[in-house]
């Protein structure tokens, strides 16, 4: 990170939460950890950006980023869409297990917008999730990552808040594997519509004429 701070680039820091919690304490924090690296790395002007700062605040701190004058930006997944900086050429993503794939595929498109090689680092604090990351490493096809996330994380509740999960709620079929079957009853109860509908329409349109 030295390195590329010294070669000119600039850095995204991404946390998983903004502030410490003592019901997840494992979790590294955007603001608990500004001072700590702006210590650490001297000289280089640290920023911070995220959802619960106004909008002109966020707007600030991504002109001060883009313009250079800020080299570290310490921020939360707001940055994942929309955001554009071309000298931004490396991403330290912390907890990086306790984002989805199809998040940490759009959160890496944040660098390499530019001419210069970039980089994306997924520090996690388990071993168990390995695995799920390595996908990132495999492929950089949104979709093909997007279909990956949903057969490893699950659905979740569809009608409830759960974003993550198998839950019992299809005892016969499940959303990430037979998706398919749910395309081909859909395209048969089209077929089984219309075969009752055009009829009626073809009996109007001979009344008519």
């Amino acid at each position: 990170m030295r390195d590329e701070l010294e070669a000119g680039g600039r850095v995204y820091l991404v946390y998983p939460v903004i502030e410490q919690s003592e019901q997840l304490p494992q979790l590294r924090a955007a603001t608990a950890d500004l001072e700590v690296i702006s210590h650490r790395f001297q000289g280089y002007n640290c920023g911070l950006l995220h959802g619960k700062m106004k909008s002109d605040d966020k707007d600030e701190a991504l002109k001060r980023f883009r313009s250079g004058v800020t080299r570290i930006l310490l921020s939360t997944q707001v940055i994942e869409i929309g955001v554009d900086v071309p000298d931004a050429s490396m991403m330290v993503v912390m907890n990086a297990e306790r984002f989805g794939i199809a998040q940490l595929h759009q959160l890496r498109g944040r660098v390499g917008r530019g001419a210069r090689k970039s980089k994306c680092l997924l520090v996690a604090s388990t071993t168990r999730c390995l695995d799920r990351l390595k996908v990132l490493e495999k492929s950089s096809d949104g979709f093909y990552l997007a279909n990956m996330d949903l057969l490893l994380r699950g659905p979740g509740d569809l009608l409830g808040k759960k974003q993550s999960g198998h839950l019992p709620e299809f005892p016969i079929a499940r959303l990430e594997i037979d998706g398919n079957i749910l395309q081909d009853a859909h395209a048969a109860a089209l077929v089984c519509h219309l075969s009752e509908v055009l009829p009626f329409k073809t009996f109007c349109v001979d009344c008519l004429s």
